[in-house]
C-alpha cells in the first residue's frame, strides 16, 4: 500500500517560460506548486480603494445654466482639475473644452458640490481613456454632452456596452427586435 504524501501547496505568480524552469526544481519535493496570472479579469474591473479626499479619474462638470455636462479624466484631484479648468475661464485661455463652452456662451459655473462628479474611479492610462470615451458616447447618445466636445464618429461597441449597463436584459432584447424592424 502506498502511503500519500502530504503536500505543501505554493503560487507563483506565470511571468513566463522562466518561472515554469524555477518551478521544475521542485518536481521531486513534497511541495506542489500551482500558478496564477496578474491579469485578471476581477483585477482590470477593481481599481482599488477611492481616495476621497483626493479622486482621480473621470469626471463630470454640470453646467447650471443649459443642463449640458462636459466628461473629463485626470490622474490627480478632480477638484484640482476643476481649479484648472476655472483659471482657463478667467484668462480666457481655450485648452479646455469647458472654459471655451462657459466663455462662448457666457455661463456662469456653479459651487463645486453642485457641477463636479467623479464618474469612475480610476488610475492614469490607457484604462482611463477607455473609460473616458465610453462615459462621452453615453452622455453623447442622451444629448446633454456639450458641443464642443461632441463625438465625429459614433462606435456602435460603446452603445452596446452602455446599453448592457443601462437596460435590463428583457428591454436590450426588445431594443434589437426595434434595429432589426428599421433594416
Amino acid at each position: 500500500m502506498k502511503k500519500t504524501q502530504n503536500k505543501k501547496l505554493i503560487t507563483f505568480t506565470y511571468y513566463g517560460p522562466q518561472i515554469r524552469r524555477i518551478t521544475n526544481l521542485f518536481k521531486n519535493t513534497n511541495i506542489q506548486i500551482a500558478f496564477r496570472t496578474t491579469n485578471t479579469i476581477q483585477q482590470q474591473l477593481n481599481i482599488g480603494k477611492v481616495n476621497l479626499t483626493h479622486p482621480n479619474g473621470i469626471y463630470r462638470l454640470q453646467f447650471m445654466t443649459c443642463n449640458r455636462v462636459y466628461i473629463g479624466q485626470t490622474g490627480g484631484s478632480i477638484n484640482t482639475r476643476l481649479k484648472e479648468h476655472i483659471r482657463y475661464v478667467k484668462y480666457n485661455n481655450p485648452e479646455s473644452a469647458y472654459a471655451m463652452h462657459i466663455l462662448d456662451n457666457r455661463h456662469e459655473f456653479g459651487p463645486e458640490t453642485e457641477i463636479l462628479k467623479l464618474q469612475k474611479h480610476c488610475t492614469k492610462g490607457s484604462r482611463m481613456n477607455v473609460w473616458e470615451n465610453l462615459f462621452i458616447q453615453e452622455h453623447h447618445i442622451r444629448g446633454p454632452l456639450i458641443l464642443e466636445q461632441q463625438v465625429g464618429e459614433y462606435n456602435p461597441l460603446y452603445r452596446l456596452a452602455n446599453l448592457t449597463k443601462l437596460m435590463p436584459y428583457s428591454t436590450l432584447e426588445d431594443s434589437n427586435r426595434q434595429g432589426e424592424d428599421r433594416s
